[in-house]
């Protein structure tokens, strides 16, 4: 996300200095900043939980200024990757949205691969918004 603000921010100041004759000052590209400290903080306040823990049979999860939720594995409905975020998604609780890149890579993968034997049949095929679905499989 960074990233494409980074780049539209930089195309654009090229585009309206080259074609439009209007090289922005140097306080209008400091308050660019802003967008850049406000959202790496948002992304953690709201997706990077403060804990994170699973075993076989539950869940231990606790986002920033939420409870601790300790939910048994046999309320997950769905789960999957969403719009940049892992998604988890439990009858009764709701959806997690969890950044993944705020984990360790190996870690992340064991969360993956136990959802992956354990649940196969729950991976979710799309979202909308925070609600994850399943497409009904066509005999052939």
């Amino acid at each position: 996300m960074l990233a494409l603000i980074f780049v539209l921010a930089v195309a654009t100041y090229f585009w309206q200095g080259y074609y439009e004759h209007h090289w922005w000052t140097r306080d209008y590209i400091i308050s660019l900043l802003v967008p850049f400290a406000i959202a790496p903080l948002a992304v953690c306040v709201m997706f990077v939980p403060r804990r994170l823990e699973f075993s076989e049979e539950r869940l231990m999860v606790q986002l920033p200024f939420r409870r601790l939720y300790t939910i048994e594995w046999q309320d997950l409905e769905y789960y999957g990757s969403g719009s940049n975020v892992f998604m988890l998604q439990f009858s009764g609780v709701g959806t997690f949205q969890i950044f993944t890149h705020a984990f360790r890579r190996s870690e992340w993968r064991m969360l993956k691969n136990f959802l992956s034997t354990t649940f196969p049949e729950r991976k979710a095929s799309g979202h909308i918004g925070d609600r994850m679905f399943r497409w009904p499989r066509k005999k052939t």
